[in-house]
């Protein structure tokens, strides 16, 4: 009867068998390895389709751009308007200076009543004039004005009317 046991002694009889195993073992990592080589192969392949999308969105954009020259001519006309706006500010600063001293002028002669210019310490109201603006004008506060002149109703001044300031 023959001897089915592998022994120590027949080297020729285990040289198959662990030939065998090994190739097994490397078919299987060999299919793994595949397996995960294609699924790698599909993200990337998924990738770059996305990549692909985005680059033609952005073509799709930048074809709705303007281009340089046009750029360059929007620049220029924001150069002019913003040249155009300095100097219409500086004429209005100027008109309102101007109005500004018409304003605190004196009135000409025979243009409404006439009263007798105040002294020192006194302040003449003026047309539109209230009793905080002749305050601030004096230098003193509205409470001081009005403790230096108490009968005086800060509702019904009067154009030319006195009042004291010291």
């Amino acid at each position: 009867m023959e001897n089915d046991s592998i022994s120590p002694s027949s080297s020729e009889s285990k040289l198959p068998l662990i030939v065998g195993i090994l190739g097994f073992a490397l078919g299987a990592a060999g299919l793994v390895l595949g397996i995960k080589a294609k699924g790698a192969a599909q993200l990337a392949s998924d990738e770059a389709a996305g990549a692909k999308t985005s680059v033609a969105e952005l073509g799709a954009a930048l074809a709705g751009k303007a281009n340089k020259d046009e750029v360059v001519a929007v620049a220029a006309d924001l150069a002019a308007t913003k040249q155009q706006t300095s100097e219409n500010e500086k004429a209005l600063a100027d008109q309102i200076s101007a109005l500004q001293k018409l304003a605190t002028s004196k009135p000409a002669a025979g243009s409404g009543k006439s009263a007798a210019p105040a002294g020192p310490g006194e302040h003449a109201v003026a047309k539109g004039e209230t009793l905080s603006g002749i305050a601030k004008k004096a230098g003193i506060s509205l409470k001081a004005l009005q403790d230096l002149n108490p009968g005086v109703d800060a509702t019904r001044l009067r154009i030319g009317q006195k009042l004291k300031t010291k």
